[in-house]
């Protein structure tokens, strides 16, 4: 049996057309529907029971009280009768007629099933800022949490996965996307992906804001499984460089010197410190070689970072948030960008070996 668990937040006026297709889509399957409604105040839960009376569904509503959207479904799968669990959004942009295909994958083995909007055949209708945050998000996930190398799209949230492989586990997500959770702790021999075109929404309004962005990045580290020790080290570096950074700054312009030009100093100045502390300190355990490329490679490096912290400060901002705040996130994240392009490209060879 199958159980469709969806979890809802003032969706009220896309439930009907929902329901509908589940039921054209899955005319010839045994199933249930969990709608876990983080109480909605806009109807939703009205609505739910009028149309699945109406149409004669088999549908269980749950009043998830303040939980978020990963939290509900988890939830949702302890009242789950079904086997087979499907995860879906209620906003349309999940098609149900991909469903059958989905479990024809599970019937060949699979005991996780993922609907990718980033397989060569799929589709995608996403605005330029939204599709690069997807794709720094998903480059970020597949870095710190290993088994999400496994997928096209580590951010999706239409999938179908067998029950079991999560009995006995502890699923503690926040934020709006279980996905990673269940990857990093289910028990997972065979996953498969089917393509999709993933649409924007047409009605409701969109889950994602500054406050999900946050909490999944919260989530992407507690899930992570990168060296701790070193990521303290980095930050300590880091550290040192801005007060290095700083001094340099103030005591050139109050020499005489433009501030400008004492500002491309001293952040240079910083670069070389930086990185002679991280080669002698945080990556102290790689070949001690190539210091002149390292180098030009380091400072590459940090444009990388600058570049995401331009462009988390205009995106937060876009979304309503302080642009102080946004600047804020915006050097964390660089921070976090210096750091991947650090271990994955500056320092290499003991990536490429192991």
């Amino acid at each position: 049996m199958l159980t469709i668990i969806i979890p809802t937040y003032n969706e009220r006026d896309n439930i009907r057309a929902l329901f509908e297709r589940i039921k054209k889509s899955l005319k010839n399957f045994d199933y249930e529907i969990i709608i876990a409604d983080s109480n909605s105040n806009d109807g939703t839960q009205e609505e739910v029971r009028k149309v699945a009376a109406e149409l004669q569904l088999p549908v269980k509503l749950i009043n998830t009280g303040k939980a978020d959207l990963s939290n509900s479904v988890v939830i949702g799968i302890k009242k789950a009768r079904g086997d087979l669990i499907c995860v879906m959004d209620a906003d349309l942009q999940h098609p149900p007629e991909k469903i059958p295909e989905m479990l024809k994958e599970i019937n060949k083995g699979a005991d996780f099933v993922n609907a990718s909007r980033y397989l060569p055949e799929s589709k995608i209708d996403f605005s330029i800022g939204r599709s690069v945050l997807s794709k720094a998000f998903q480059f970020m996930a597949k870095i710190l949490v290993p088994s999400a190398k496994q997928l096209t799209d580590v951010a999706s949230g239409f999938f179908i996965f067998k029950k079991k492989i999560i009995s006995n586990k502890k699923l503690e997500p926040i934020g709006y996307k279980i996905i990673l959770e269940i990857l990093a702790k289910g028990d997972i021999n065979k996953i498969s992906e089917i393509p999709y075109h993933f649409k924007e929404r047409t009605r409701g309004t969109t889950k994602l804001n500054y406050k999900q962005i946050i909490l999944g990045l919260i989530h992407l580290f507690r899930l992570s499984k990168l060296e701790y020790s070193r990521w303290i080290k980095f930050i300590l570096v880091g550290l040192s460089g801005l007060i290095i950074n700083e001094s340099i700054l103030y005591f050139l312009t109050e020499h005489g010197l433009f501030y400008l030009f004492s500002s491309i100093i001293a952040i240079e100045v910083s670069i070389i410190t930086n990185f002679i502390l991280n080669y002698t300190f945080t990556f102290s355990d790689h070949l001690k070689e190539k210091f002149l490329l390292k180098l030009i490679k380091f400072n590459i490096a940090r444009v990388f970072g600058g570049g995401i912290n331009l462009f988390f400060l205009w995106f937060l901002t876009a979304l309503g948030m302080h642009y102080l705040i946004s600047n804020l996130i915006g050097i964390f994240m660089a921070t976090i960008g210096n750091y991947i392009a650090s271990t994955l490209w500056v320092w290499k060879e003991k990536y490429e070996k192991n």
